[in-house]
């Protein structure tokens, strides 16, 4: 039971990534391992105890500096975060407070002018911002 516990919090952080999750993980490990040992049943509790304790004071803030340095910056978004400051060309004009096209690494985007002014068709535009999946772009 110690090991189904334990898999179940390690997936469950996987998915949430809280690492209270993964603490108490640890601390059914502990249990686990105890329990193949053949310790009683207040030895597993206090095995879970200390486990939890232990991953806190000692896995906690590895696991936190490792998810900071895997964290993505500016530079590596890959979301449409990672779109914003692009300069690229008009593909279709842009109308006053229309919506034209541009096209960004191979695909093609709806783009709105920041200020509503028209943008003509090959005229260079930076991306500057996004309203759901319109790219609002402004002429460079």
């Amino acid at each position: 039971m110690w090991l189904i516990a334990a898999a179940l919090l390690l997936v469950l952080e996987l998915i949430t990534g809280w690492i209270a999750t993964f603490c108490v993980g640890m601390g059914c490990l502990v249990a686990s391992v105890m329990d193949i040992a053949g310790c009683s049943l207040q030895w597993q509790l206090a095995g879970v105890v200390v486990g939890v304790i232990l991953a806190f004071i000692f896995l906690a803030p590895f696991v936190n500096r490792l998810r900071k340095s895997r964290a993505h910056t500016e530079a590596y978004n890959s979301n449409m975060d990672a779109l914003i400051g692009r300069e690229i060309p008009v593909e279709r004009p842009i109308p006053a407070n229309g919506l034209g096209r541009v096209r960004i690494d191979g695909d093609s985007w709806q783009a709105r002018s920041s200020h509503g002014e028209p943008v003509e068709s090959g005229v260079n535009v930076k991306v500057t911002g996004y309203d759901s999946i319109i790219l609002i772009v402004k002429p460079i």
